[in-house]
């Protein structure tokens, strides 16, 4: 068969969606981790504002009705469930209560995270164990049971873990995040693994990566507070040493979030996107300038 150019052009018309299409996430169901502040918090809200219908996990009940109240504001289709996801029981609990009250899941987004600062000298073990427990495990056991779920229902879903530049990026000033790096770093190489895993059913998996962001986290999470008063105030003078040219918004790299959601990431699986303005590049708008730290001696 001998293709015109006027049919080869038309072929790329054939069966194709409208822009309008890749771009939203009507009739979705999607589950967000960690979506009662912060990043997740703007997740959500762009999901829903996209048409999906989201159930917003976390562990405090308060935080998580005061989401909910604050998003319905808006006549968004939301829904709370106190999970802890460090007890699988309550990660596949959550799973099936997103299915029964919507009817499917379609959309996985890991935001839920802890962080804090210690130099490994000081860094205790049930601190790096639970830093792991959270971020990695959790997008682990999230992970497990929602593909579990879209492999039996034959959703050709997305999952979206949420990850942090800081696994390419020593920070701070002089380390202290050996823990939260290890974890996040993991949830890298892992979604390498589970893209490989579960493309044949039509199941793509990516992770975002954000550097510092305006989050209540963000602004709170110090040093490990059973550090020695003098350890915390050494390790919280090299915090203060970084400057960055802009802290991105959570809303900014929710947007990311929401794009790789969408049909736009239909032909993206296994890829980490970095959203943190640059910063990992040392991409800069302008050069802050840094004092000598520490200063020479003599």
């Amino acid at each position: 068969m001998n293709l015109t150019p006027e049919m080869i052009l038309r072929g790329y018309l054939a069966n194709t969606a409208s822009l309008e299409e890749m771009l939203s996430v009507k009739g979705k169901t999607a589950i967000v981790t960690g979506g009662t502040s912060g990043l997740g918090f703007c997740v959500a809200r762009r999901l829903c504002q996209g048409g999906a219908k989201v159930v917003i996990a976390g562990s405090g009940e308060g935080k998580g009705e005061l989401a909910v109240k604050i998003l319905k504001e808006e006549n968004l289709e939301v829904t709370f469930c106190k999970t802890n996801i460090r007890k699988e029981e309550e990660v596949e609990r959550l799973v099936a209560f997103t299915a029964e009250i919507y009817g499917s899941v379609d959309i996985l987004v890991t935001a839920a995270g802890i962080w804090s600062f210690a130099h490994i000298e000081d860094l205790p073990e049930d601190v790096f164990k639970d830093t792991l427990d959270v971020n990695l495990l959790g997008a682990y056991r999230c992970a497990k049971y929602v593909s579990r779920y879209m492999i039996e229902h034959k959703i050709k879903g997305k999952m979206l873990l949420v990850s942090s530049n800081s696994a390419y990026l020593p920070q701070p000033v002089f380390g202290g995040y050996a823990h939260y790096t290890a974890s996040k770093g993991g949830v890298i190489a892992m979604t390498t693994e589970l893209a490989k895993e579960l493309k044949r059913y039509g199941i793509m998996v990516n992770t975002v990566a954000p550097g510092g962001m305006f989050t209540p986290g963000c602004l709170t999470n110090g040093p490990i507070r059973t550090l020695s008063p003098e350890k915390q105030a050494e390790l919280g003078k090299e915090m203060m040493v970084a400057k960055l040219d802009e802290i991105p918004t959570a809303d900014s790299v929710a947007i990311v979030v929401y794009g790789m959601c969408t049909r736009m990431a239909d032909g993206v699986t296994g890829e980490c996107i970095v959203a943190d303005s640059g910063m990992m590049r040392n991409i800069m708008a302008f050069q802050p300038a840094i004092e000598e730290y520490p200063p020479k001696e003599g």
